[in-house]
Formats: structure tokens, sequence, C-alpha cells
């Protein structure tokens, strides 16, 4: 893990989110959900071991559960992702996730499924920028099927060439442009292609390099001569109230209670009865009856040891757990 690694660095709301678990096994959670972010893109492995050991622990917060599945859906687990999106979904309500849903079924050969979830209620209630993002995600499913046309008719919506909420998409001009590739329209596909890499000046896609270009560089906000340069401390401090009531009980003469550990070994344990859950509904087509004998017999499976949590905090420690039969 990164030296210096609080868990303090994550936003206000995830940290909100984070106390439902005990004050240690948060801070660990923390730990690793921002090793997670800090190693994305120098060591893309490392960061989804993290992410994942962090769902271990706290599997019943919906925002690890969802960073998880977003690490899996970019190293390509789509299984993976899928269960844990939609477990995330249902924690949190939050249906932002449903256009990586709908791909990561396109990712595992079922275009039809994309289909399905783009004419879900839940899709319906998607705000502008996740609604564009799923329409990509329908016209790939169409293009999947072998239906050019229709998948370039889904992406000709007027959001092509408005923008949006004063930014262009310019991910849409890349998706609509690789359509017109397939369609054996390659000018068109080619000036397309030049407006996003031109108007993409925060690097949110590949197309400069597309096109022979060098990747652009984010632009530095200008630095007048004598601007001061003023460091800002986040004195938010989410456990605070946590070491007060410590103290107000220490004061008290009660005796501390130590619930971390047996809070890590419950939330490993419910983890993986959640994920065998969702896989088992994710693999069986509307048997609900399967989805049931699944959730009974693998729930409470696996058990974290202590050992094996604080091996993971060394990115180089191999993690270990301890199978146990269930009562």
């Amino acid at each position: 893990m990164p030296e210096g690694i609080t868990g303090r660095e994550l936003d206000k709301e995830t940290h909100e989110e984070l106390r439902g678990l005990s004050k240690e096994t948060a801070e660990r959670v923390g730990r690793h959900l921002v090793s997670a972010h800090l190693l994305e893109d120098t060591d893309p492995e490392t960061a989804l071991a993290h992410a994942r050991f962090a769902a271990r622990l706290g599997g019943r917060v919906g925002i690890v559960r969802e960073v998880y599945g977003i690490f899996a859906y970019h190293a390509g687990d789509y299984r993976t992702a899928s269960r844990e999106l939609r477990t995330a979904m249902r924690i949190t309500g939050r249906t932002d996730v449903l256009p990586m849903i709908a791909d990561c079924e396109r990712g595992l050969g079922r275009p039809e499924r994309a289909l399905d979830i783009a004419a879900s209620e839940e899709a319906a209630a998607l705000g502008v920028e996740s609604a564009i993002e799923l329409m990509m995600v329908v016209a790939g499913a169409y293009a999947d099927t072998g239906d050019v046309q229709t998948a370039l008719r889904t992406l000709e919506i007027p959001a092509l060439r408005h923008k949006i909420d004063g930014r262009w998409q310019v991910r849409l001009w890349v998706a609509y442009a690789d359509l017109l590739e397939r369609a054996d329209r390659e000018d068109e596909a080619l000036r397309w292609m030049t407006l996003a890499a031109d108007a993409d000046t925060e690097g949110l896609t590949d197309a400069a390099e597309r096109l022979g270009r060098p990747a652009p560089a984010p632009a530095e906000a200008p630095v007048m001569e004598g601007d001061e340069q003023i460091s800002v401390l986040d004195a938010f401090d989410p456990y605070a109230q946590d070491d007060q009531d410590g103290a107000d009980d220490a004061e008290k003469g009660d005796d501390p209670v130590d619930a971390g550990a047996g809070a890590d070994a419950y939330e490993a344990g419910d983890v993986d009865g959640v994920e065998n859950a969702a896989e088992a509904a994710d693999d069986t087509e509307g048997d609900d009856a399967d989805d049931t004998e699944g959730d009974d017999a693998e729930a409470g499976d696996v058990t974290v040891t202590a050992e094996s949590a604080d091996a993971a905090d060394d990115p180089g420690a191999p993690e270990s757990e301890t199978r146990e039969e269930s009562a």
C-alpha cells in the first residue's frame, strides 16, 4: 500500500457511506479505496486487488461495491463488474451505473440483454449524460447484432451536434465515427474523429492517438505574477465524533469494546453470500427458485481472518482466506 495513505483522503460523501461500518473497518476500507485510485493508471492489477479487498471488508456499503465493479469493468471482467454494479445499485438506488451494466452484457456476448436494460423503467429516469452513455451502449448492441444502420440512427440525436452542460460529448463523436467506419463511410468517419480529437482537451478518448497526433496535454491555469500560493487543508474529520465518544466512555470508566475484528469477519462472510446470490441471478434467466437455492447454499461460506486482512494491507502480500463450514 502506498505510504502515507490514511483513508481520509476520500470525499465527504464516501466517508458518510462508510459510517455504516465500525471505525477500524471503515479506515481500512478507505485506505484500500484510496490506494486503488492512486494505482489505477500505473498498476491496474494491484489497484483491482485493493478494490476487491475493500469490497470483502465493506461488502454492505454501496459505494464500495460500486468502486470494485467499476475497476472490474475497466479490467474487462464483465461478469464480476455486472454482479458488483447490480448489487451497488440495489443498495444505493443510484442508477447512473446502468450504462456500465448494459455494456457488461455486451461484453458477455448478450447484446439483447443490453437492449432490455435500455428499455427498463430505471433507464427512463437517467440524467442527460448517463442517458447519452446508455445510447452509445445501445448503438453498440445493435452493431453487435449486425444492424449497423439502426446503430447509426440511435446516435443521431440532438446531443450529437449540440453542447450538453457546456461541453461537447466527444465520446459520442468517437462512437459515431466508429459506426460510420463500420458502414464503409470512411470520409465521414474521419471528419467526426477529427472533431473529437480537436475538442478533446481532457484526454477522454484516444481520438488524437488514432489520428497519429500526440495526446492532448491538460491546460494549466495561468498564474499571475505576485499571486499567492495557498494550501487548503480539509478540516473535515469523519471520525472526530467517534473519537470524542470514546474519550467520554473512558472518563466514565467504561471498558472499550473492539468490534472491528468481528465486524470484518461478518462483513466478509456477507459479501460472499451476496456475491454468489447475485451471480446466480445473473447466470439464470428468470429462475427465482435457483437464485434462492444459491443464496441458502453459499451465504456465509467464507470468513476472512484477521491475519489475511492485515496481510492485504501490503500489496505485495498474497491474500489468504480460511474456509469454515457454516453453522
